[in-house]
């Protein structure tokens, strides 16, 4: 043992008497111990008032009807009212950077969208980081794309392909929105099978659908939740599902990658966060109540006929992983993409 190492007096309170370095340490420890309590304390009562759930998209979508479906569950598991404030702009980063700013007392929660995941490698700049700025809660659920044509379209993957081999750059294909997640992944389909097509990009679902119907485009990529509706009376065709595997809503719409084009997956996913520095006791336990509302089978059942495949397990951790994971996934889809970013 070095001597000197174990004379007292030295290191960095060499010149405090022995009993005040102890006394320092034990108030130290005494302040840790007293701040875990009283953040316990805060999430033995919360919540105590009314909770905002912001949603970064307009209200009607299938986003805000998720939303709203588990506000009303969520709301009856704490014992509190949890009210949906829509706050669309700017492809759902105007809502995010607000509740990004809110006090991080868990009583403002946002109900998230891939387009978090999807924007880091979009946007120049960004008034949020994804990471730093917000903590995940629960990952809530996840929706598949789908690639649509008219009902007299190509009936295949393999048929579309073919159609577009056949005539480089001549037909087009619709967009709800400039670099969303479902233009780019409609990019990297293009580049994964070979073909040349354009883009036509709408502001916003609605009008890339009504030109689809008017058949001014060959074909679109869209979340199922979106266009369901279309496919059940019959307005358009899903030939394929832009995910990792079919959908029990539509069993006999293969994946693409069945149709030998591996790795397009536009699955869209929602996510609770909350502002960062939220007391991990009232992460929790809005995890276990937002688990807890999910699990109720009648929710399960009316979010199924989204098309959204209902996440009741999940974990602050685990949610933070695959955010962190997701907004790997998306960088790599932006680069083989080739679309260019955005101020």
């Amino acid at each position: 043992m070095d001597k000197k190492a174990a004379l007292p007096g030295r290191g960095p309170c060499a010149h405090l008497p022995v009993p005040l370095t102890a006394r320092l340490l034990a108030h130290a420890v005494l302040a840790v111990c007293l701040g875990v309590a009283a953040a316990s304390a805060r999430a033995d009562a919360y919540p105590q008032h009314t909770i905002n759930m912001i949603v970064p998209f307009a209200p009607g979508g299938p986003t805000d009807v998720f939303a709203r479906v588990l506000a009303d569950k969520l709301g009856r598991q704490l014992g509190q009212s949890v009210i949906v404030l829509n706050r669309g702009g700017a492809a759902g980063n105007i809502g995010v950077a607000q509740a990004a700013r809110e006090t991080p007392d868990g009583y403002t929660i946002l109900f998230g969208t891939a387009s978090i995941a999807v924007a880091p490698s979009v946007y120049r700049k960004l008034a949020y980081d994804a990471i730093k700025d917000l903590q995940p809660v629960a990952l809530v659920g996840s929706c598949p794309a789908l690639v649509l044509v008219a009902p007299d379209g190509p009936a295949t993957i393999q048929q579309l392909v073919s159609t577009l081999k056949a005539a480089p750059g001549k037909y087009s294909y619709a967009t709800s929105g400039y670099a969303s997640a479902t233009h780019l992944v409609t990019e990297f389909f293009n580049r994964q099978a070979g073909v040349d097509a354009f883009v036509v990009p709408y502001t916003g679902s609605g009008p890339a659908h009504q030109n689809m119907i008017a058949k001014r485009h060959l074909y679109t990529f869209e979340t199922a939740s979106s266009a369901m509706s279309l496919v059940r009376n019959g307005s358009l065709k899903a030939i394929g599902i832009a995910a990792n595997h079919r959908s029990p809503e539509l069993p006999d719409v293969p994946t693409i990658a069945e149709a030998g084009i591996p790795g397009v997956d536009a699955s869209t996913w929602n996510m609770v966060f909350v502002p960062a520095n939220t007391p991990m006791p009232i992460v929790d336990k809005l995890n276990k109540a937002i688990n807890a509302a999910l699990s109720d089978p009648a929710t399960a059942d009316k979010l199924k006929s989204l098309v959204i495949e209902v996440t009741a397990d999940s974990t602050p951790a685990s949610s933070a992983a695959y955010l962190k994971s997701e907004i790997d996934r998306w960088a790599g889809i932006v680069r083989t993409s080739g679309i260019k970013t955005m101020e």
